[in-house]
């Protein structure tokens, strides 16, 4: 079966992608064929950007209207994946809101998180993220066990983030 499709939680500021966000889907494109992006509100500004950076697709909510993202963006994760779009491994930076929708959607899907990452593989259906602990001295191998989606949250920096996968991201209405 093997690891095919990857969604990244995407962020932007100011009109333009998070350097995170940037990172994840850079890693996202070296690990699987098919990678898209999720984000809060419009996501027609940041298409070409995220597109550059590997997502073939943008599932946008559209304006949230001021609110918090964490409930919106979840159930409309849940939607998408009950629509018949399974990802294999959804990636979230590890940010305030990245953790908050990634805590939701874990209890909208009963599936477990690792957090804190710095690195992940892909052998087969295995999919493995590793963890600093003891302020770095050890690093700390998890695997993936159970049902897909797998859920896992990256701390900045962990990846470099690259351009040149090609066109923008088709833009699509998320439920």
């Amino acid at each position: 079966m093997g690891i095919d499709n990857i969604w990244v939680f995407a962020q932007a500021a100011d009109g333009a992608p998070t350097t995170g966000t940037l990172e994840l889907l850079t890693k996202a494109r070296s690990l699987a064929g098919t990678v898209s992006a999720f984000i809060a509100g419009d996501g027609a500004d940041v298409a070409g950007a995220l597109g550059d950076h590997g997502a073939a697709k943008v599932y946008a909510t559209g304006d949230l209207g001021g609110a918090l993202p964490g409930v919106a963006v979840s159930a409309a994760m849940q939607a998408v994946i009950a629509g018949g779009d399974m990802p294999d491994l959804i990636m979230f930076p590890q940010s305030y809101e990245g953790r908050d929708v990634m805590a939701r959607l874990s209890v909208k899907l009963d599936r477990t998180v690792l957090t804190n990452s710095t690195s992940v593989t892909v052998d087969g259906d295995a999919v493995t993220v590793q963890t600093p602990v003891f302020g770095g001295s050890k690093l700390v191998n998890s695997t993936f066990t159970g049902e897909r989606p797998f859920l896992a949250a990256f701390r900045p920096k962990s990846f470099v983030a690259e351009a040149g996968a090609g066109a923008a991201g088709a833009v699509v209405s998320a439920p």
